[in-house]
């Protein structure tokens, strides 16, 4: 299944121009097919909405009653779309524009590509979709239900079965919105390079939500010396990614292929602490506290304890004009350091004494561990300002 927003993103659809119902582009395409005139099926019956039907305009000028007559029949049987091949100086009568408009079925116009290879890559993407959205729901087996070692072994090798004993893995976090369109044309964009390529690899792409996974593995002795990131980067550039677009967050320490689970949760870990700080790759090894602060916000429980000391806060800022979260913040960036603090502020060291015993009271926080919450408590609410 594929939208016609999607296929207008295929390699072969660039030059494709939309002259009517582009507020429908988000029309579901299940079938892919070629118009046939023969007078035996001019009622065109099984076409509904699902079919994506090419038309080649130019016997309208041999029977332009018969291509009008067809492409008419088809608008009224609420097709998802039409794609004409006509002439650059040729144009459609302006009933047949009109019906597409009162039909929602967006019709799109092309000149130079051949039909058939036009088919090819559309059911070649609907293949792909087919299989990482297979794959997608393989690691979600993996990751969110209890499974022994065994079984671990044989769902990973059911996604890939090339994978070898060791692997590490990456998550890729789109700089841009994130959305289905865009998570489609990643792996459109895989599947033009893959079929490019004649032997098998020992890694694999898997889509998550709107993330990529790349899941690479090797042999023991392959891992000596290895240079996680680099190797990373030279997959994506061979496949058509560019690095630079997006947050990368990796787990560099090789780890048995049972293990995946683990070496993935940190992958994303990492990938999500380094779209809140801006950095372009990050380790697990340095993400800090804020492994623990994602853990936090991802409870739904422990979340919601975060979100109601921030409501507190911002409530009393708000009355108060007191600026609360932004000293507690700035303390906290500052390890605890009064002085840097009170620079930073542009507040005298007492009054910066005096908000975060404020703070402490309005969140009844223990004396002894205030500044453990506190710093816990700054790094939940920027993670929960990126929407993590």
């Amino acid at each position: 299944m594929i939208t016609i927003n999607e296929i207008l993103n295929l390699t072969l659809f660039k030059k494709f121009n939309v002259i009517t119902g582009k507020e429908y582009l988000s029309n579901t395409v299940t079938t892919a097919v070629i118009l046939e005139y023969e007078s035996s099926r001019i009622n065109y019956a099984g076409y509904c909405y699902g079919y994506f039907v090419l038309v080649s305009y130019f016997f309208a000028s041999t029977n332009p009653e018969l291509v009008n007559g067809s492409i008419k029949s088809l608008i009224k049987k609420h097709v998802s779309g039409i794609a004409l091949k006509l002439l650059p100086e040729e144009h459609l009568p302006d009933e047949i524009i009109q019906l597409a408009k009162e039909n929602h079925v967006p019709i799109l116009t092309f000149y130079d590509e051949f039909m058939e290879d036009l088919i090819i890559n559309i059911n070649e993407s609907m293949k792909t979709r087919a299989q990482y959205i297979i794959q997608e729901e393989k690691l979600n087996l993996i990751m969110n239900e209890k499974k022994d070692m065994d079984e671990v072994q044989r769902i990973v090798h059911e996604i890939n079965p090339d994978f070898k004993e060791k692997l590490i893995s990456a998550t890729l976090i789109s700089k841009e919105s994130s959305t289905n369109l865009q998570v489609h044309t990643y792996f459109d964009s895989l599947m033009y390079h893959r079929s490019k390529a004649e032997q098998s690899n020992s890694w694999t792409f898997v889509k998550s939500g709107y993330d990529v996974i790349l899941i690479c593995t090797f042999e023991e002795k392959e891992t000596k010396g290895l240079h996680a990131l680099a190797y990373f980067k030279e997959i994506l550039v061979q496949n058509g990614f560019n690095p630079e677009s997006f947050f990368i967050g990796y787990d560099a320490e090789p780890v048995d292929l049972c293990m995946i689970k683990e070496s993935v949760k940190k992958s994303q870990v990492a990938a999500n602490v380094a779209k809140f700080q801006k950095i372009d790759c990050l380790s697990y090894k340095y993400v800090g506290v804020y492994k623990y602060a994602i853990s936090i916000v991802q409870d739904d429980i422990l979340c919601a304890e975060i979100k109601n000391k921030i409501s507190i806060l911002e409530e009393y800022d708000k009355l108060h004009d007191a600026n609360l979260i932004r000293t507690l913040i700035s303390f906290v960036e500052n390890n605890g350091d009064y002085a840097a603090t009170s620079k930073e502020c542009f507040q005298h060291t007492n009054t910066i004494r005096y908000r975060i015993k404020k703070a402490e009271q309005l969140l009844d926080l223990e004396e002894a561990t205030s500044d453990e919450e506190i710093t816990m408590l700054v790094r939940c609410y920027h993670l929960l300002s990126q929407k993590i």
